[in-house]
């Protein structure tokens, strides 16, 4: 049974310009992912160097894995990677 896990990225601070080029095959990996019903929502948190990604995975360690092959991750612009388990009980994902 797969749960809902919001997962926090926080991006090195120092790519700006590299992060940009990458950016359109990060959002096509998570298009994929969208596509699959596996990635729920994700963007940016503005005027920060975090985002939020929200996934459907049977536990924390499968929603990070799910992103795993995500190209900001491989090209090393993820600092850091925290998974948790969300339970939504109002609004579109309840």
């Amino acid at each position: 049974m797969s749960r809902i896990y919001a997962v926090e990225y926080r991006y090195v601070t120092d790519q700006d310009e590299e992060m940009a080029k990458m950016r359109p095959s990060h959002r096509a990996f998570n298009g994929r992912l969208a596509d699959r019903g596996l990635l729920l929502a994700a963007g940016p948190c503005p005027g920060t160097h975090e985002a939020l990604i929200v996934v459907r995975a049977e536990d924390e360690a499968g929603a990070l894995a799910l992103l795993d092959d995500d190209p900001f991750h491989k090209a090393g612009f993820i600092a850091e990677r925290v998974a948790r388990e969300w339970n939504p009980v109002i609004g579109l994902l309840a």
